[in-house]
């Protein structure tokens, strides 16, 4: 696409609600998150994601977070 927006509808779902959006975008701006004064995360190369009934959700490259400041937890994602 022109505007580098990619927009993924291969899920067979989307054939019963075809108003539901998922687009994963760059973020144009800067994206910093702090946690007790510190830059945790800190980058112009986030990515967005917005889908529809959700909040959206930035996603940082790896080397643009500061990982020696984050404890792994029991909690997983899908």
């Amino acid at each position: 696409m022109a505007d580098s927006t990619r927009t993924s509808r291969p899920a067979p779902g989307f054939a019963r609600r075809p108003d539901y959006l998922v687009q994963f975008v760059p973020c144009p701006k800067r994206v910093r998150v702090m946690a007790g004064g510190v830059a945790v995360a800190d980058s112009t190369r986030a990515m967005l994601m917005r889908e529809t009934g959700h909040v959206p959700v930035y996603y940082f490259p790896r080397d643009d977070v500061r990982l020696d400041l984050l404890e792994r937890t029991d909690t997983s994602t899908h």
